[in-house]
């Protein structure tokens, strides 16, 4: 009003815009996404959800994480109610547990940005270390506690699984994965909160 040459700006919501681009991960382990896939594999390669969940004795909402894990780690794809295994997905399906943490490993790496950032962030350290508290102020950032807290327990599990890296709970430390003559499960124990 006092200065009509100046336009208005449009309301600015800069953090619900950043909240809302944010890839959200999908609360669904590597064991249920494999097993989704076996039985997908073992039918043919596509079903209809509704139908699985029948079967199975469950709701189709009980399933939609494993699906959507899938989905995002491109093993899978949903279409009108039907969930279709990829070639990935197949390959997946069939391999022995070494090959199948190799491929989840790929598939999270190129498909999962926490996995990414959480990767190359452990990469640019010289001793290969973080501490989970960095990706947790991260995740917060564009997530209400704790859904927070979920999707970072979601990324400890997908990332230990594929190798990515190691968690040592002593410490609150991320840890580049590294194959060694030690298990690295020694140094792993997931936060519960």
């Amino acid at each position: 009003m006092t200065q009509p040459q100046l336009e208005p700006a449009p309301p600015s919501t800069p953090a619900r815009a950043a909240r809302a681009s944010y890839q959200m991960l999908p609360h669904a382990r590597p064991g249920g996404i494999a097993g989704l896939l076996e039985l997908l594999n073992d039918r043919g390669g596509k079903e209809d959800l509704y139908h699985i969940a029948e079967e199975l004795l469950m709701e189709v909402d009980d399933l939609l994480p494993l699906v959507e894990g899938a989905t995002v780690l491109a093993l899978a794809r949903t279409a009108k109610g039907d969930v279709e295994i990829t070639d990935k997905g197949r390959e997946f399906a069939g391999a022995d547990i070494s090959a199948r943490k190799t491929l989840f490993r790929e598939a999270a790496l190129a498909h999962a940005a926490l996995l990414q950032q959480i990767s190359n962030s452990l990469a640019s350290k010289s001793d290969g270390a973080m501490p989970l508290e960095f990706f947790r102020d991260i995740v917060e950032e564009h997530f209400p506690a704790e859904e927070a807290q979920r999707q970072i327990e979601t990324a400890l599990h997908w990332g230990r699984y594929g190798e990515i890296f190691t968690y040592d709970s002593q410490s609150d430390r991320l840890i580049l994965y590294k194959k060694s003559g030690h298990s690295a499960d020694q140094h792993e124990e997931i936060l519960e909160h």
